[in-house]
C-alpha cells in the first residue's frame, strides 16, 4: 500500500510536516509521459524522491498497478528501470525494495556533485546566454525578496532551480543530464537539511549571488571555485548531521537502513 501525508497520526506530524514541505519543493518534470511504462516510472520515482515511499519499503506490483490504474506489466518494466537507476533493489524473499543511501554513498554523491557543478559553473561563465542570465537574475531577486519571513518551500524551489539553470547554461547536454540525475538523488537530503536549520537559506543566498556574478562577468575560474566552496560547505554540514544519531536528518535518512 502507498501512504500519503494525511495517513500519519497527529503524533508523527512534527517530522512528517518537514517531509511534506520537501515534497512540495522537489523539482518536477514537465515532459509528457509517452507510454504507460514511462508514466509508472515517473510516478513511482516521484513517490520515492518525495519520501512517500521510504527506504526499506517493499514495492508490491499488484498494489502499485491498482494505485496507478494500469496493468502489472508496465509497472514491472518501470521497476526494472528504477533498479537500473539504483533507486530500488531486488532482495531475496522480498522482491523490490526502496533503496536507501549509506553514509559513504551520500559522501560519494556530494563529491561527484562538486565535480560536475564546478565544471558547469566554469562552462556557464563562457557560454551564458541572455535568456539564462535573465532567468538567474529574476530568480535571485525573487529569493532576496522572500528571505525575510517568506515561504520556505518557495525559496527552496528557487534555489534548486538556480543549480538546474547553471547545469543547462554549461551548454553541455551530457553534463546537464548527469548533473540532474545526481541532484535527484540528493535533493531529499538537501531539503530536509535546510528545512531543519534556520541559517542555511540566509547563508546560501549571498553565495548564489556571488556565483552568478562570476558567471555573468565571464570569470570562469572564480565561478568554479565559488561553486566548489558552496557545495563543499553543504557536504560537510550534511555529513556532520548524518553522523549524529540524535539529529532529525540522520533519523529520516539513515534511520530506515535495513
Amino acid at each position: 500500500m502507498i501512504f500519503f501525508i494525511d495517513d500519519f497520526p497527529a503524533s508523527c506530524l512534527g517530522i512528517e510536516k518537514i517531509v511534506f514541505l520537501v515534497f512540495q519543493t522537489y523539482p518536477q518534470s514537465g515532459s509528457c509521459m509517452q507510454s504507460l511504462t514511462d508514466k509508472a516510472h515517473h510516478q513511482i520515482r516521484k513517490w520515492i524522491t518525495r519520501y512517500h515511499l521510504k527506504p526499506g519499503t517493499r514495492l508490491n506490483v499488484k498494489d502499485l498497478a491498482r494505485t496507478l490504474e494500469m496493468s502489472q506489466t508496465p509497472v514491472r518494466e518501470a521497476l526494472s528501470m528504477l533498479e537500473r537507476e539504483q533507486m530500488i533493489e531486488r532482495r531475496p524473499q522480498r522482491g523490490f525494495v526502496v533503496r536507501g543511501l549509506t553514509l559513504r554513498e551520500v559522501e560519494d554523491i556530494y563529491d561527484l556533485r562538486i565535480s560536475l557543478e564546478e565544471l558547469a559553473a566554469r562552462q556557464a561563465a563562457k557560454r551564458l546566454r541572455n535568456a539564462e542570465r535573465k532567468r538567474l537574475k529574476v530568480l535571485l531577486d525573487d529569493v532576496g525578496r522572500n528571505l525575510d519571513g517568506g515561504d520556505k518551500s518557495r525559496i527552496l524551489e528557487l534555489t534548486q532551480d538556480f543549480h538546474l539553470i547553471i547545469l543547462d547554461a554549461s551548454g553541455n547536454r551530457f553534463l546537464s543530464e548527469v548533473g540532474k540525475t545526481i541532484l535527484n538523488r540528493i535533493w531529499i537530503i538537501q531539503n530536509i537539511n535546510i528545512l531543519t536549520t534556520d541559517h542555511l537559506l540566509l547563508e546560501a543566498h549571498p553565495e548564489h549571488v556571488r556565483i552568478f556574478e562570476a558567471i555573468e562577468n565571464g570569470e570562469s575560474r572564480k565561478a568554479a571555485m565559488l561553486m566548489k566552496e558552496h557545495i563543499g560547505g553543504a557536504k560537510r554540514f550534511v555529513l556532520s548531521r548524518l553522523n549524529d544519531s540524535d539529529d532529525v536528518l540522520s533519523h529520516l535518512i539513515m534511520g530506515y537502513q535495513q
